[in-house]
């Protein structure tokens, strides 16, 4: 169930009212999943205001990629993890290429 506002007026425009199933399940009103962008099967994102107990619906993007984009750069102090890894990854390039050079030296 799900509250509609009186003729003339905009569904956008009002607070509406699901109910939640046994599973805890909730279904966005088909005018709000139009108006957000989001299709038969789609998907988005939930995330709360726990100050003002605010739930917010955000569609998520088609490419997964994309959407986690920068997503850790918070937690990392702003350091970007691609440079750390692929410094990471530099340093062990280098260490094997030191080791394949130890074993040539030995076999010689």
């Amino acid at each position: 169930m799900s509250y509609t506002p009186r003729k003339g007026g905009n569904m956008l425009d009002f607070p509406t009212i699901v109910d939640i199933s046994n599973k805890g399940q909730i279904t966005i009103p088909a005018k709000l999943r139009k108006a957000l962008g989001v299709g038969p099967r789609g998907k988005v994102y939930l995330s709360m205001n726990e100050k003002k107990k605010i739930l917010r619906v955000t569609p998520a993007k088609k490419d997964l990629i994309e959407e986690l984009c920068g997503v850790l750069l918070p937690y990392t102090k702003g350091e970007s993890i691609t440079k750390e890894l692929v410094e990471q990854r530099r340093k062990d390039l280098e260490q094997e290429e030191r080791e394949i050079m130890s074993d040539s030296k030995k076999r010689v």
